[in-house]
Formats: C-alpha cells, structure tokens, sequence
C-alpha cells in the first residue's frame, strides 16, 4: 500500500504517468469543490462555529500525517505544564472504536484501554502524559466542555486545522521541511488536505524535520502570510547507546516511514533490513511472524520500531526482541521563545 502511495502522490510525472493518475485527479478537482464548499457553508455562517469555554490551540498541518503533530503536542503539552497551564488534548482517535463517542483517559485506569479502542496516537499520549485528560472523539465540540469540566485550562487540538465547528485561539500548522508542499496536489492525486492558500488561518508554522532554515520556503510562505511566525523543528533520538553495536530490522507503519528510517542512520545504528506500511497499520500475527523470519536471515539481532508502532503489537510475542527508537522535538534553542509565543498569542486573544 505504501509504495501505491508514493507512485500516486509522485508530484512530477510525464504524459503516460499523467495519463494513468488521470482518474485521481480527476477525483482531486471534485475533492477541492467540496472543500471550498464546507468553507463556504462555515464562512457565510450557514454551519455553526462553536466558542470553547477555555482557549484553544490546534495542532495541524496541511498534508496527509507524517509531519509530527503527536511528538509536537506531547512536547506543547509539557511545557504548557511547567508554565503552570493545566492542557488536556483533544483527538480523534482515527479507525478506534471511540471516534464516534467521547472517551476520557486520564489518571485512572488508561493503561486497560486497548489500542483498538482509543487508537495508536491517543494510546501513545496517554503513556507519555499521565495524568493529562485525553479526550478521544471526533466532536471537538463535546470535548472542549468536558475539558473545562475536567478542570483544563487551555484545550489542544491534535490535528485540528480542517475542523472549522469549533474556534481557535491558535492556528499551529506542522510543515515537512523534506517535502514541498508548493509541489504537492490535491487528495487524492497528492497528499494536501487543502489548499496552500489554506495557512492564511494559521499564525504560527513549525517545519519539522527541518535540519536547516529553509530561507526559499520562508519566503514563499510569507506571499502567502506575511504575519506567519516561523519554527524550525527536528527529532533528537534518547535511547541511541541502546542499540550501538547491534544490528537491527526496521519497520513502520507511520505517516513517513523513510524518515523514520533515515532517523536510524543518522543515529549509526546498524540497520540489516526494513520494511515500511501504510499509516496506522493494524499487524497481523503473520505479517510479524514473516518480518521476524526475514530480520533473522539477515543476521537482525532485534526488531525497531517507533513508540507509535509499539501501541500495536503489544500482544505479539516475538523470538527477537522488539525495541522503539525514543526521540523528542528540538527546537534549535529555541524552545523558550516558542513557548513564550505560544502563551503571548492564548492572552491577546483572551485570559487563560
């Protein structure tokens, strides 16, 4: 499924190659009506926009996944934390069986809910954020009352750029620094959500995996929006002394795999082989059982993973052990100016 979706949302093809995704993009050109129309209803206020009780940050981006929405919230949620700002986060919990109710995890009891309730992401930030209210549904609207019932002082969207039912204090969009969106096309012919001409809503962009300020995409952006506030954001891996000297088998099934993978060699660690899948991918027991077969012929010693992909093979018991890579957000040094932005732009809009 993967690499149907690299070949699809390959930007720059010749006639034939046009000519075969022709069917897509047809389907992308009917996909942007309907997104300009749900804009349209909510603009001319034909479709209501709810006011949360408690500010609002939304955490979104405009491409399909792999931008870093989870690792930034988990980092955003912490450091509101330090500031003496109670969050809770809001997510859908995409394909779990709580997408279409409203489920809170928090300090009692999480750790029984199943991956295949709550969803990967909401699971992962559960365990990275004990004690914190994840509410798990797609009704934000909901959310942000029981947020405020629980307590919240300031609610976090996880992938809340396209939900227009509710208001935002904050537009935070995530950008691949690797990838450029003014090369990308419309779902499903491309991997964009909507428009670029969408990020005249957002007042603050963080181009992740960034290794480098990207000076041409600052400035095309700033066509766009001359008041955006941009960051520059990359990984750092924690637990690297973990795996020197040991030879592993990588898989993913994350919005951006091949970063996942490039990650791991920057890191020098010894990779024998890999193996990437569609976003939020549910293992079967057999297609581990063929990895774990193959990562042994290559001479793997263990299996590695992301934190997210572990959520979903709890229950596998595997000959070779399974590992995660651990990373976390940098901000070239400037995590306390973000932050300060961040806090600075929740109290023009309104008192937290």
């Amino acid at each position: 499924m993967k690499k149907f979706e690299d070949w699809l949302f390959k930007p720059e093809t010749d006639f034939l190659g046009e000519l075969v995704r022709f069917p897509f993009s047809v389907a992308s050109a009917i996909y942007y009506l309907v997104i300009k129309f749900r804009f349209f209803l909510y603009w001319g206020k034909i479709l209501k926009t709810h006011q949360a009780l408690i500010p609002v940050i939304s955490i979104g981006n405009l491409t399909l996944g792999g931008t870093g929405k989870t690792p930034f919230a988990i980092w955003l949620t912490k450091a509101l934390l330090s500031s003496g700002i109670k969050p809770a986060i809001s997510i859908r919990g995409y394909k779990s069986q709580s997408e279409k109710g409203l489920l809170c995890l928090d300090s009692s009891g999480w750790d029984k809910i199943s991956v295949e309730r709550v969803g990967d992401e909401a699971y992962l930030l559960a365990e990275k954020l004990k004690g914190i209210p994840i509410l798990v549904g797609r009704d934000r609207v909901r959310a942000s009352l029981k947020a405020k019932d629980l307590g919240a002082e300031v609610l976090i969207l996880d992938d809340g750029f396209q939900y227009l039912r509710l208001k935002k204090d904050l537009e935070i969009v995530l950008i691949d620094a690797v990838r450029s969106i003014f090369k990308e096309r419309i779902f499903p012919r491309g991997r964009l959500r909507e428009p670029v001409s969408g990020l005249k809503r957002a007042e603050l962009v963080i181009f992740t995996k960034a290794q480098e300020q990207k000076q041409q995409l600052i400035f095309e952006l700033g066509k766009i929006n001359p008041n955006l506030k941009i960051f520059g954001m990359r990984y750092r891996v924690v637990n690297d002394e973990q795996f020197l000297g040991k030879k592993i088998f990588a898989f993913a099934g994350i919005g951006d795999p091949n970063y996942f993978f490039q990650t791991i060699k920057c890191a020098k660690i010894e990779s024998v082989g890999e193996r990437a899948f569609s976003d939020h991918h549910y293992y079967k027991p057999e297609e581990l059982k063929e990895m774990e077969k193959t990562a042994q012929e290559l001479g793997a010693e263990l299996l590695l993973t992301t934190e997210k992909d572990e959520a979903r093979i709890k229950n596998f018991k595997s000959a070779l052990p399974i590992l995660t890579l651990k990373i976390e957000p940098d901000f070239f040094g400037q995590e306390s100016s973000l932050l300060e932005l961040i806090i600075k732009k929740l109290k023009e809009q309104r008192k937290c």
